[in-house]
């Protein structure tokens, strides 16, 4: 520690923090105007100046300027007030008096500053500078002349985002903020708005719409992908005008720009019910009444078995927790999953089948009552953890990583914060970057290796990994405890490596390059997504991830961990609470942790494992007896979701009767007799778990207008089928949720699990997998469906933010593959496969490989899933549209 003064005041400090750090820590002011605690310190304003003892006679900058022993600093003094008034006129010379109808009064720096300093005249004159103002750009407006040039928005676009999209322009007076005096073509994150010290930057969204005193804050959690950001909703007579992020200020686009989803005119304020073959208006009791009367007719004539529950990762915690109590405890059996099941359910098993399965002991319930949204589980002295939610990485670890693996994942659309916590590692001079994909995605810019494998062949490119590793160091051996390594060695080991990077389509130096770096790694991380996860073997896929982990992972070291990416906002909590069909919540096994549940619950947990989703369509193709003959889906929209569109429709029209919660018409809920509006996002109460499992807690705030919580609607349903469950609060339901599970001990707001106090004891065992690769459908170009930026599955498409990032679909192809077809950018093309075909216009790049296209999944006019038949890859033929 430090020991210095500041203004008389005696402190101790960190080594290696800035006078600034120090005054800001102790509640000190300095004036600053470029200094944001998000960014490294600048030092290009020179307003927090400061008189230092012993140091250089003139007045240093506070942000830039390390303590030291012994240390005096004076921050308030006539002479430092003197040059901080001459240094704020100099900025105020060309600014525009823009005050009365900028979006940045009440909360702009300049603002407080000239206030502060008593500033009420700039005796200074020069050359005006051309007012260059930027109404074009999507969602962002820029105004040249009320830029400060502190450089606050080009370092965090830089270092933290990683876009480098917009800079500085000319040079001494005449600099500006520009992108070259063209729009802006960016990740459009707004995160240069929010950090921008003065209104530089402004949000088209909230431009004029309300003053910044007038609005209220509610904190809350993003909706969108598994990232976990918490975040503000500022609201005004009942209206979300702006979303921001206090802390980090990093946001992604559809995060920050996507909260008309809750506005949008199509989402539902009024129950349906099917009459005639057609969805009509009725009241909530006339919904529900109509809607339980079918359940328990198909219930009384074929059994409890028959309805089959699927629940949603959109949908909290505590919904998802209700819904499959209704299910196990209501109706008796365990046949009830999710989405999750297409991807990281997957990831799950795979790693579950290396790892083992969850264990937990040493902890215990305690006496004293926890606050809200907190385990009553605390975590003792002796408790220990093993098994795959133990190999799961921290988010906030991920920077310590020495080498980062990515392979099929495009981290910055599936993960943003993924994307962030990279940029954080790239500051480390010793940090090592692999990015594996077919398809080249932002981080190739910033990788030591890149790996242009062929679509499919993921499994064959760990392999060579793995065999590259042992190459590498003659001798190697895992850092953990490891069954069947020689086996595994003999058996699937065995192929040349030149042989298996042929096959995978990569050189073999690369793999033996990559496999260095993997083998010398003292913390290596996996990141692995959608691409990997969403073919048909992608369980398959997981397990190839593990395998290598197993060989070279060292989770004692920060950092080192395997991440898998969950999709949408709660597809980890949706799993952890225990919408599966082989977990009870916890991901207790059926036949162990029953005891406890029936004990509350006053109702037997059945320990016959239900059936998949994958598995519970199988029966309804082949007209089994056990098919289902009711289906309530807690959101969800199968027929958008689901590989093989066609099929899906098919086969839930099979159902006799259906209920769907959710809060748009889907192509889902059309096919249904009841569709019961829900609330969402900043309409709830509530908790989303993250995709590395820290707990996020929701606020309401805005009413529900005619909708209602899922958990409320299960439970008023759950009256009329004749199990009551009776609850007052989202945070009740949490209450009783986390007494059942023990593995979530210490977990509360902000804070993950398992709790880093529970000494982890890792092994596993090495598991072979299939080496075939194998992509459905017949034609010269492989098609991959995935994820793009702007958007979060199909929600994000009812918001006019993302809309205008990304209006609808495009198939990005290679330039050679585009001249072939004699197309040019923006002109359509057909797709065909074995399952369908439909017309998109293309968008150029070389991006994607010869022989490859992609496609996003999320729009509705143009349905991905029409093409595929069982994974997100297939072969296609194009033609000019």
């Amino acid at each position: 520690m430090i020991n210095l003064t500041i203004d008389g005041k005696a402190l101790q400090v960190k080594k290696g923090k800035t006078i600034l750090e120090a005054a800001l820590a102790n509640g000190i002011h300095i004036p600053h105007l470029c200094y944001h605690p998000a960014i490294k310190a600048i030092g290009s304003c020179r307003i927090c100046v400061v008189e230092v003892k012993p140091g250089p006679p003139r007045p240093q900058p506070a942000c830039t300027t390390t303590v030291a022993e012994g240390m005096e600093v004076i921050t308030q003094s006539e002479r430092l007030q003197d040059l901080r008034r001459e240094l704020v006129k100099f900025i105020l010379v060309n600014h525009p008096l823009d005050c009365p109808w900028c979006d940045k009064a009440g909360e702009c720096l300049l603002q407080d500053l000239t206030h502060e300093l008593g500033i009420d005249v700039v005796d200074y004159e020069a050359v005006k500078v051309p007012p260059h103002i930027d109404y074009e750009s999507r969602l962002i407006e820029r105004y040249a002349t009320r830029c400060v040039t502190c450089g606050r928005c080009v370092r965090v676009c830089r270092d933290r985002v990683g876009a480098s999209a917009i800079n500085f322009e000319s040079r001494g007076y005449f600099t500006e903020l520009g992108c070259g005096h063209v729009p802006l073509e960016c990740e459009f994150c707004g995160t240069c708005i929010d950090i921008c010290p003065v209104g530089a930057l402004i949000n088209k969204l909230f431009k004029y719409t309300a003053r910044s005193w007038e609005l209220t804050k509610t904190k809350t959690v993003c909706p969108y992908c598994g990232g976990g950001c918490n975040y503000e909703v500022h609201t005004k007579n009942g209206h979300i005008h702006r979303v921001r992020s206090q802390g980090s200020l990093l946001l992604c686009g559809r995060g920050r720009f996507g909260f008309g989803v809750l506005e949008a005119p199509e989402r539902l304020h009024q129950p349906l019910i099917k009459k005639d073959g057609q969805l009509v208006a009725a009241t909530w009791d006339e919904a529900l009444d109509y809607a339980a009367r079918g359940l328990k007719e198909v219930i009384d004539n074929a059994g409890p078995d028959a309805l089959y529950g699927i629940g949603s990762p959109r949908a909290t915690n505590e919904a998802s927790f209700l819904f499959q109590k209704l299910i196990r405890a209501g109706l008796g059996h365990n046949n009830l999953d999710s989405p999750a099941r297409y991807n990281f359910a997957r990831a799950l098993a795979g790693i579950a089948a290396v790892f083992g399965e969850a264990q937990v002991s040493g902890v215990a319930l305690g006496s004293v009552k926890k606050g809200v949204y907190q385990s009553p589980w605390e975590v003792q002295e002796e408790a220990k953890g093993s098994g795959f939610p133990f190999v799961l990485g921290n988010a906030h670890h991920l920077s310590h990583a020495d080498v980062i693996l990515i392979v099929g994942a495009d981290v910055t659309p599936e993960m943003p914060t993924y994307g962030w916590r990279i940029m954080d590692a790239l500051k480390n001079e010793n940090f090592r970057l692999v990015v594996a994909n077919p398809r080249k995605t932002k981080f190739d810019r910033y990788a030591n290796l890149n790996l242009r494998y062929q679509p499919g062949s993921e499994r064959l490119l760990l392999i060579g990994l793995m065999e590259a590793v042992l190459e590498a160091q003659p001798g190697y051996s895992p850092h953990l405890e490891a069954e069947g390594f020689e086996d595994f060695k003999k058996t699937l080991l065995k192929t040349s490596l030149s042989k298996v990077a042929k096959q995978a389509g990569v050189k073999d130096a690369d793999l033996r390059q990559a496999g260095k770096l993997l083998a010398q790694a003292q913390a290596p991380a996996i990141i692995f997504g959608h691409d990997l996860m969403a073919q048909e073997q992608g369980q398959d896929n997981v397990i190839a991830v593990a395998d290598l982990f197993l060989l070279i992972g060292q989770p004692c070291n920060k950092g080192s961990a395997l991440y898998p990416i969950a999709e949408k906002n709660n597809t980890r909590g949706v799993c952890d609470v225990g919408v599966m069909p082989n977990y009870l919540p916890g991901y207790q096994s059926l036949a162990e942790g029953g005891g406890a549940f029936a004990k509350l619950w006053g109702k037997p947990v059945s320990d016959k494992p239900g059936v998949t989703l994958e598995e519970m369509l199988d029966q309804l193709e082949n007209n089994e007896p056990e098919a289902p003959r009711a289906l309530y889906l807690l959101g969800g929209d199968l027929v958008r979701l689901l590989p093989n569109r066609q099929r899906t429709e098919r086969l839930l029209q099979k159902v006799r009767f259906m209920v769907v919660q959710d809060a748009f018409l889907t192509d889902t809920a059309r096919l249904a007799d009841v569709v019961l509006p829900v609330a969402i996002h900043a309409e709830l109460d509530g908790t989303y778990t993250s995709t590395d499992g820290r707990l996020g807690c929701l606020q309401a705030a805005l009413s529900p207008n005619g909708t209602r919580p899922d958990w409320q609607i299960i439970t008023e349903l759950s009256q009329r089928l004749g199990y009551p469950m009776k609850y007052g609060s989202a945070p009740a339901i949490f209450a009783e949720m986390v007494q059942l599970m023990p593995i979530w001990a210490g977990i509360k707001e902000g804070h993950r699990w398992p709790h880093k106090k529970i000494s982890v004891s890792l092994n596993g065992k090495f598991v072979p997998f299939s080496t075939e690769i194998s992509i459905p459908g017949e034609g010269k170009y492989t098609l991959i469906v995935g994820k793009t930026l702007a958007h979060s599955g199909s929600y994000t498409t009812h918001a006019h933010g993302p809309q205008t990032i990304m209006p609808g679909a495009e198939l990005k192809i290679n330039p050679a593959d585009a001249q072939a077809l004699k197309v040019n950018e923006g002109e359509p093309v057909k797709i065909s496969s074995t399952q369908g075909e439909i017309t998109v216009p293309i968008a150029v790049t070389v991006e994607i490989p010869r022989g490859v296209v992609f496609l996003a999944d999320h729009f509705s006019d143009t349905p991905a899933n029409l093409l595929t038949s069982n994974s997100n890859l297939c072969r296609v033929q194009l033609q000019k549209g």
